[in-house]
């Protein structure tokens, strides 16, 4: 899906005292990666992250600390993430400006109250102040949460489909 950050992006609206920071990859590493799994672990194809795979995945030349950002409920825990990326090789090769929100996800226990549309709204600045001028992502057409209408609600439309054939073995 696919999105123009030169249209205004609605301010976020965060429900509560949740906060919202950029990610201290060293420092939150473990209740990041536990949030991770429990954000996802209803999703296709779900394989629960390692603290070790997120240090490697945070350490590529080409990660931004201010582009990985995380929600905090009052009580400290982590609620959800959006973490953005930008590839500027291929935004070379290909002479445009995008940006990817690579990772959205809110916490069992923490959906439904608009935490995921504002982490998405926040991470849609972020790309937009990093000078991008398209936002693009991928989503399950079937996962279960309403990804698919959230991200619809808020400009993005389809630009392909991919389809999966997979078979037990």
């Amino acid at each position: 899906m696919r999105r123009s950050l030169k249209e205004s992006i609605p301010e976020p609206q965060f429900p509560g005292n949740f906060t919202i920071r950029q990610v201290k990859p060293e420092q939150d590493a473990e209740a990041w990666v536990e949030m991770h799994n429990q954000s996802f672990i209803d999703a296709w194809n779900h394989h629960p992250l390692t603290v070790k795979h997120y240090k490697y995945l945070r350490s590529h030349p080409t990660y931004r600390p201010d582009l990985d950002l995380v929600a905090i409920a009052p009580d400290g825990t982590f609620a959800a993430c959006c973490k953005c990326i930008i590839n500027p090789e291929s935004n070379i090769r290909t002479g445009h400006n995008e940006g990817w929100i690579d990772e959205l996800g809110t916490r069992r226990g923490f959906r439904r109250i608009g935490l995921g549309r504002a982490m998405l709204l926040c991470g849609m600045r972020h790309l937009q102040a990093a000078g991008m001028d398209m936002a693009k992502l991928s989503v399950d057409f079937y996962n279960p949460n309403g990804a698919l209408q959230l991200y619809e609600s808020v400009g993005f439309y389809k630009l392909y489909t991919w389809i999966s054939y997979v078979k037990d073995v």
